[in-house]
């Protein structure tokens, strides 16, 4: 391993224990046991080695999407996807604890975000067009309805880790809980034929 993916390694681990405002470039240097000056070296600023571990964990939830997009073939593979887009984002969990702490502060990032999510809506509506043609999602009943599942459950995949840590202490597995929780958002949508799928899942 780098020097520099140490330090973004070390960097992610501070970042999920301590939140990004506490974490200082001199605390990551000091748990790698080198200077802050050879820190520097590789990133001038806080914000540069949030940047890229911003964008390493897009680069790894691209790997997924696109994977379940060409291979789609039933609820099962949304159901699993989930799953790893779930442990992805938990792996980089203060990129959503902070999210809007590092929107005001890095507007890279928060443009890149807006970008991201407009794409993502359109590989969601590509997934739910072809669910409904496989008779998985019942067709929509009001205007834009799919695009407005899409939305609320935008909100809870960038909010969970939150409420995970504030409400839901008790949990041991939060990524399982809330990628079920996530999940059963679609289960009004379905047909006999997708809650049948649905509940096998679940058996």
């Amino acid at each position: 391993m780098s020097t520099k993916e140490k330090i973004l390694e070390q960097s992610k681990d501070l970042f999920n224990k301590k939140g990004v405002q506490t974490t200082t470039l001199r605390q990551i240097a000091s748990a790698l046991g080198m200077s802050q000056g050879n820190l520097n070296y590789h990133f001038k600023t806080k914000q540069d080695i949030i940047e890229q571990l911003y964008f390493d964990l897009v680069g790894e939830l691209n790997k997924e999407m696109e994977a379940m997009t060409q291979s789609y073939s039933s609820l099962s593979t949304l159901y699993k996807s989930s799953e790893i887009t779930m442990r992805i984002f938990y792996n980089y969990r203060f990129l959503l604890r902070d999210l809007y702490l590092i929107f005001r502060e890095n507007q890279v990032v928060k443009e890149h975000y807006i970008k991201l999510q407009e794409l993502r809506k359109g590989q969601f509506t590509q997934l739910f067009n072809l669910m409904i043609q496989e008779s998985i999602l019942r067709p929509e009943e009001l205007i834009n309805e799919y695009d407005r599942l899409y939305e609320r459950m935008m909100i809870v995949g960038d909010n969970w880790v939150n409420t995970s840590e504030l409400f839901s202490l008790e949990i041991k597995e939060p990524v399982t809980y809330y990628r079920d929780l996530l999940f059963e958002m679609v289960y009004p949508y379905l047909t006999e034929k997708g809650k049948k799928e649905f509940n096998d899942l679940f058996r």
